[in-house]
């Protein structure tokens, strides 16, 4: 089977799971829980964006992994995790900088993600040996996607 295809349904599969997910768990409890209390759930699962990191260690990729790729992948995740832990703490303490910090991860992550799948297809590094990354594409990628979905549905919230 064609890997290109195989990814495709992976992450077809794991959107759907996901989506499902939050329309019959998350949905409902947006409407009574306070809007920075779902912003907070969806922002921790932001920061596991550290694990992109890993394609810098040995043996996890394949060593004709393309060097801009890795870059933009490792170090654009890493500052989404960042800013992902730094809007939690001042979601947290709500600071007068809420707004900012919320717009700012989402900026940045939407980018981050826009750019790291448009040079990983086409670099088309689905055909090289990604190791446990592969993972990380199709449940996690696919994943991140809907949160930031959810992030968008929560900021247009009427509630608290």
């Amino acid at each position: 089977m064609n890997p290109l295809f195989v990814l495709a349904i992976q992450c077809t599969f794991s959107c759907v799971v996901f989506l499902w997910l939050g329309k019959w768990y998350l949905e409902p409890k947006m409407v009574s829980y306070p809007k920075y209390k779902i912003l907070l759930f969806l922002l921790f699962i932001n920061a596991f964006r550290y694990l992109p990191l890993s394609l810098y260690m040995p043996g996890q990729v394949s060593e004709n992994f393309p060097t801009m790729v890795k870059e933009v992948v490792a170090h654009g995740d890493f500052l989404a995790a960042i800013l992902a832990l730094i809007t939690l703490l001042i979601i947290k303490k709500k600071s007068r900088f809420t707004t900012f910090f919320i717009t700012l991860f989402c900026i940045v992550s939407c980018i981050d993600m826009a750019l790291a799948l448009a040079l990983a297809m086409y670099t088309k590094v689905y055909l090289l040996p990604l190791g446990v990354n592969y993972f990380t594409v199709v449940v996690y990628v696919p994943l991140l996607i809907v949160v930031q979905y959810y992030i968008f549905k929560t900021l247009t919230l009427k509630n608290k």
